[in-house]
């Protein structure tokens, strides 16, 4: 079965650190997404100081998690000039190829929302000291401490051939 059909998002961690190889494997598969006019619009910023994960937790009800996880990767929006309209989805690629990196790696990993809601990536800023660029998403990781029956999305309603 493919990754992505694999990739659930998971929000309960084992007390258990992940290996630096495996956060360096995570970081290129992040860096290995497309963007546009390959301008890589990104830096990342991995957090795995327990006081700062337990500060991040607090940048929406939506982070609780990262009380818990072992480690937590930022995309950083960093707005290029040959095609900057287009970074949200550039790094939107890095982080999903992040969390399927995490399931090949039988980690367990969520993508929490940062962008464009000022309020949190303004917090998330102020927490680690960021003076360039803006936090995207948070992405929770750590090994998995739940297990989830696997439900496949997939809805005949949902796809037009053509026409809508």
């Amino acid at each position: 079965m493919s990754l992505v059909l694999q990739r659930q998002s998971i929000r309960k961690y084992k007390d258990k650190p992940v290996e630096q190889s495996k956060i360096k494997q995570l970081l290129k598969a992040g860096m290995q997404a497309p963007s546009a006019n390959n301008q890589q619009p990104w830096e990342f910023i991995v957090v795995d100081d327990r006081a700062l994960l337990d500060n991040l937790s607090e940048t929406s009800s939506g982070a609780w998690m990262l009380k818990d996880a072992a480690v937590a990767i930022i995309p950083l929006i960093m707005t290029g000039d040959r095609s900057p309209k287009f970074a949200i989805q550039d790094l939107s690629a890095a982080t999903e190829n992040i969390l399927l990196e995490a399931t090949n790696q039988s980690l367990g990993a969520v993508w929490i929302g940062c962008y464009p809601k000022e309020e949190r990536y303004k917090f998330v800023e102020e927490v680690l000291n960021i003076k360039k660029g803006h936090p995207f998403s948070m992405i929770a990781v750590g090994y998995p401490d739940e297990e989830k029956e696997m439900k496949l999305r997939y809805d005949e309603k949902r796809v037009h051939f053509n026409k809508q």
